[in-house]
């Protein structure tokens, strides 16, 4: 099981900096000429996913990011929660 959900998250790492990297780059090109560059590395990811998700509204990534976020936080919690508890026995 444990198994199982590592190689789900090891999965999803690349997968989601993959979204990311595509989401970034088309902004940078519906961007004007002279603000291009910033979208690639000075903008946080919570401003590319608000106005990715602006500019295209039918699009499923920006849902998927947040939703691979909260995956993430939610595993690490659980595994946290799981080690206190196996320990203290």
């Amino acid at each position: 099981m444990v198994a199982v959900a590592f190689v789900a998250l090891v999965i999803l790492a690349p997968l989601n900096i993959a979204f990311w990297w595509a989401m970034r780059i088309r902004l940078m090109r519906m961007d004007s000429a002279k603000d291009r560059i910033e979208w690639l590395s000075f903008r946080s990811g919570d401003d590319v996913l608000d106005t990715y998700a602006a500019l295209f509204p039918r699009s499923v990534l920006p849902r998927y990011c947040r939703v691979a976020f909260w995956t993430v936080i939610v595993s690490a919690a659980i595994v946290l929660c799981a080690m206190t508890m196996l320990q203290s026995i």
